[in-house]
């Protein structure tokens, strides 16, 4: 079964500018998102998708695929999270082939362990 992680992470905030960026501990907030899925043998792909050159380069730079930047009209507050993923599963799927599940992961759930991920894509790969 092929899982595909999505991160999404949009340079632009409201309440706290630039926060996928900002220092949590010893890290960018974005890395401990990516830091959480590494090694988990179920996903065949980590792709971020940001309208952000730095978080792009951030993310690519701990092995993130990032072959574009998100466009402008999936990058405001109006954006569904749903039109997002929709945008990169379309694309990734064209570049590389189906899918059977998309895992989102928004950098402002920094403390979700490997386990919980873990646990909830067993549950998926038992029961899709």
């Amino acid at each position: 079964m092929r899982i595909l992680a999505l991160i999404t992470a949009r340079g632009g905030s409201k309440r706290i500018p630039r926060k996928n960026l900002r220092q949590l501990g010893a890290c960018p907030l974005i890395i401990w998102t990516i830091q959480a899925i590494e090694g988990l043998s179920n996903i065949c792909d980590t792709l971020m998708t940001t309208d952000d050159e730095e978080i792009a380069s951030l993310a690519a730079a701990y092995g993130v695929m990032v072959p574009w930047l998100r466009p402008f009209e999936l990058s405001g507050d109006a954006a569904s999270s749903v039109d997002v993923c929709l945008h990169a599963l379309d694309w990734y799927e064209e570049a590389h082939g189906h899918v059977d599940g998309l895992l989102l992961l928004q950098p402002t759930s920094p403390f979700r362990r490997k386990s919980t991920i873990n646990r909830g894509l067993s549950c998926f790969l038992r029961d899709p």
